[in-house]
């Protein structure tokens, strides 16, 4: 991953990683932070600190060389985050041997990819699920390091940010981590809020607390250092992190990985699976069914419901749609897609994604 630069000199540097060598993308390569402690250049900072306890770790690459992972465990570090990847052009060498090693020695382990925007999402996705397979104990949710534009707007990123976190969480059933830093999800992204119930792994290089951007309130995990020494490790600087939590919730974390029994409902109508009690309008037939324990049931109302998504009146098509439509508005030209309770945006129209997923259908004015 990269550090994230001062805003001042953020394009300039940011810019100078795109098309280098993919390996020297590693955490803490490119996202800056305010270290000074006195948020000079960025104006009031809200410092957000641990709830309590907090356990150490670290994040590598092939950056690091040979590591010696029983040293690594001996020094007290808890966890490691493993790069799978730099997109979908780089696959880390690295990764194979450190993702075992790092088990052997009994820490709490992770993957993240550099994430790409201008690349496939879904193939760069599909790289993540095919490296981390089935996740088992000890096992973090997978994690998106969000940090460049590649040219590309704030809403195309965000469109292809949610086409990766959806297709992870999909096949792995767990919410993906999300990598970045406050100014760059905010200037760069556009801040959406679609992400809020996705863990926050927040890049700040500061003596103090970090400084969130919206829509978290508080942080899982803080990259904290670039420049850490760590016995049994030789090569380079390692970034340093620190889990909002005691070992025992990690491993709670770590174990909301394990395989249960479902009493969710695989929805083709909103393309993913809801939760039990939540209802859904069919694409099909636009009558309700309700998630009852892992089955669908016929309703005639929604009130027994705890969420239900619904058809979208929309007054371009002059009809209702189902949920994931998108459809380009005849009154302002944006795109938007139906997310089941109203019309949300930003929709990326040549991924044909957006805010809710997979667009179902694409109506262009």
């Amino acid at each position: 991953m990269g550090k994230f630069i001062a805003a001042a000199i953020a394009a300039s540097l940011c810019a100078c990683t795109v098309g280098e060598d993919a390996g020297d993308q590693r955490a803490g390569a490119s996202l800056s932070a305010d270290d000074t402690g006195d948020g000079s250049g960025f104006g009031m900072l809200a410092r957000t600190c641990a709830a309590g306890a907090t356990t150490p770790g670290i994040d590598v690459s092939y950056y690091q060389g040979t590591i010696d992972w029983s040293r690594v465990a001996a020094g007290g570090y808890k966890f490691a985050f493993i790069r799978v990847s730099d997109g979908t052009t780089f696959h880390d060498p690295k990764f194979a041997s450190y993702w075992t090693g790092s088990k052997n020695a009994g820490l709490i382990r992770g993957a993240y990819q550099f994430f790409r925007p201008a690349q496939s999402a879904s193939a760069q996705a599909d790289l993540m699920i095919a490296a981390v397979g089935t996740l088992g104990p000890g096992d973090l949710p997978p994690v998106i390091d969000v940090e460049v534009t590649q040219g590309l707007g704030a809403a195309t990123i965000a469109a292809r940010i949610r086409t990766w976190v959806d297709r992870v969480h999909a096949a792995t059933g767990v919410d993906p981590i999300i990598y970045t830093g406050k100014y760059f999800w905010r200037d760069d992204v556009g801040g959406p809020t679609s992400f809020a119930n996705n863990p926050l792994w927040i890049a700040q290089y500061t003596s103090q607390c970090p400084d969130l951007p919206a829509p978290w309130g508080s942080w899982a995990f803080w990259q904290y250092s670039e420049s850490g020494r760590i016995a049994g490790i030789s090569g380079g600087g390692v970034d340093l992190d620190k889990f909002n939590g005691s070992l025992a919730d990690l491993q709670a974390l770590a174990n909301a990985s394990q395989p249960t029994t479902s009493t969710a409902c695989t929805s083709e109508t909103m393309g993913r699976d809801v939760a039990d009690g939540e209802c859904v309008q069919s694409a099909a037939d636009q009558k309700w069914y309700r998630c009852d324990a892992g089955a669908w049931t016929a309703i005639t109302g929604t009130s027994s419901c705890s969420h239900a998504y619904g058809w979208c009146d929309s007054s371009t098509l002059g009809r209702a749609v189902p949920p994931r439509t998108c459809v380009q508005s005849a009154s302002d030209d944006q795109w938007y897609q139906c997310d089941g309770t109203t019309w949300v945006t930003p929709v990326d129209p040549d991924s044909a994604t957006g805010p809710a997923g997979v667009c179902s259908q694409s109506y262009q004015r």
